[in-house]
């Protein structure tokens, strides 16, 4: 997750990109993941819950008012071939 977190920060959509598992890069493209991080100034990183193949984090960012806001999900990774993948997560309000 953290290392996700660092790809958004420096825009690194190739990163991002081949760390979505493959059954979901279908809608996750490079531009799309590039166009997001472009467009998004990240402050920090916080992890509420990790376990085996679970993080659950907040993502603190800037929107368009400058006004801190946070991106709150659980996400879901697999372990594949010694590589771990995004797969899906859910959002919190």
């Amino acid at each position: 997750m953290r290392s996700r977190y660092s790809a958004f920060v420096v825009a690194n959509a190739d990163y991002l990109y081949y760390t979505t598992h493959i059954s979901k890069r279908k809608g996750h493209s490079k531009s799309a993941y590039l166009s997001s991080a472009k467009n998004t100034k990240w402050l920090k990183l916080e992890i509420v819950f990790a376990d085996f193949d679970v993080v659950e984090f907040k993502a603190f960012y800037l929107n368009k008012k400058f006004q801190t806001e946070v991106l709150h999900e659980k996400s879901n990774f697999k372990l594949e071939d010694g590589r771990w993948y995004y797969v899906d997560g859910d959002f919190y309000k």
